[in-house]
């Protein structure tokens, strides 16, 4: 007598299949969409928006006589949509690859990683753990990563919003709060990432600094309504300066955004707890991108409150052709001047850098006083700014 098991075993396979039918084509159209938004988004997007991006040397910890193992992290499109590859130094196959994200309404395709991934180490080893990815509509994503491939990732912010796409960052800042400073619940030491978003209407970028929890959280992702905007500063602040309330009120948010007024033509630089902008104000639209022969000023912001560390946020630039850099003064303070190959063009003579004394409060920046102005103008770690 033949068995009725392998009929029934079919049967319930495709009752099962059935069931489960709206559900995966559900997943298959909202990967659809995902796929169709990419490819939009990458079609009306200027050339200019994106920079060339290159493979990402990372670290991991090996053997202590072998030393540390190296990977290269690549950062590509996956049709039209944003992907980690993680390589070998001697091979050209991946070891590992991420394609799927999860969102706010499930798993699904990124947007294209226009900012540059960037690498955590969370425990000061030396050794890179962790990664923070922003897609081209600004969700952020924190994915652990070891030598050998990806954990899976955590929507930590969705900052989409219908006139900013995501286009650039400018590092992460490991910053320190002191206590007298520091709102109820707030970890003194955490970090901020800064990004950079320009208008799909005006061309005109803005610099976004995110709080990032201290450790993973399955809480709500942050929204862009969760960022303070920091555009326009009050007369009162200008006059008397922040106040203590209004110090806890923007700390205490998720972060902050800035319009600059005009079109970033170099990455942001933070020294000693003040972020040194130099803006294009002229010749830019959101088709054409403005470069360094246009008219330019430099804008400068207190790195936790996008406040005011001189007495003015904005200093007029000859020109912007060049890169921002420091320069140690004959008495040990810091000038910043823009390089090029032609001339220096001096920008700022006397520098300041951000004081744990109150809010806004500034003092000299002095270069000679190793290691504490060390400390306070790395670009990617602010240890010791407050």
């Amino acid at each position: 007598m033949l068995s009725n098991k392998p009929k029934q075993n079919a049967s319930g396979q495709l009752s099962q299949l059935v069931r489960l039918g709206p559900l995966l084509a559900i997943i298959l159209l909202s990967l659809l969409a995902a796929a169709v938004f990419c490819f939009s988004a990458l079609a009306a997007t200027p050339d200019c928006w994106r920079q060339a991006t290159t493979p990402r040397a990372l670290e991991f910890e090996g053997s202590t006589s072998a030393g540390p193992l190296q990977r290269f992290l690549h950062q590509q499109d996956f049709d039209g949509a944003g992907k980690l590859a993680l390589y070998p130094p001697d091979s050209e196959i991946a070891l590992a690859s991420l394609i799927a994200w999860p969102l706010s309404d499930g798993m699904g395709l990124a947007a294209p990683f226009f900012v540059r991934t960037e690498p955590l180490d969370t425990d000061y080893d030396g050794f890179t753990d962790q990664l923070i990815s922003t897609d081209f509509r600004g969700r952020v994503w924190l994915t652990e990563v070891t030598a050998t491939g990806f954990g899976a990732p955590l929507l930590l912010a969705d900052l989409t919003h219908s006139d900013w796409r995501f286009i650039a960052g400018a590092g992460i800042a490991d910053v320190s709060l002191p206590l007298p400073l520091r709102p109820d619940g707030l970890s003194g030491r955490h970090r901020l990432l800064l990004l950079v978003a320009r208008s799909i209407i005006s061309g005109e970028d803005a610099l976004i600094a995110l709080r990032m929890p201290g450790i993973a959280t399955t809480a709500e992702p942050v929204g862009f309504d969760a960022l303070f905007d920091r555009t326009l500063l009050t007369a009162e602040e200008r006059e008397s300066g922040m106040s203590h309330d209004q110090w806890l009120a923007i700390i205490d948010n998720a972060g902050w955004w800035v319009r600059l007024a005009g079109q970033l033509t170099q990455p942001p630089k933070v020294v000693a707890g003040v972020i040194y902008s130099a803006v294009a104000t002229s010749d830019f639209n959101a088709i054409e991108c403005a470069d360094q022969t246009a008219e330019h000023s430099l804008v400068a912001m207190h790195l936790h409150s996008a406040g005011l560390v001189y007495n003015q946020r904005r200093f007029r630039l000859l020109s912007g052709e060049g890169r921002l850099t420091l320069q140690q003064q004959a008495d040990g303070s810091a000038a910043l001047v823009l390089d090029n190959t032609d001339e220096q063009q001096l920008v700022l003579s006397e520098l300041k850098m951000i004081s744990p004394a109150c809010p806004d409060c500034a003092e000299q920046l002095m270069l000679d006083q190793f290691p504490r102005w060390l400390k306070l103008a790395t670009y990617r770690q602010e240890t010791g700014a407050h």
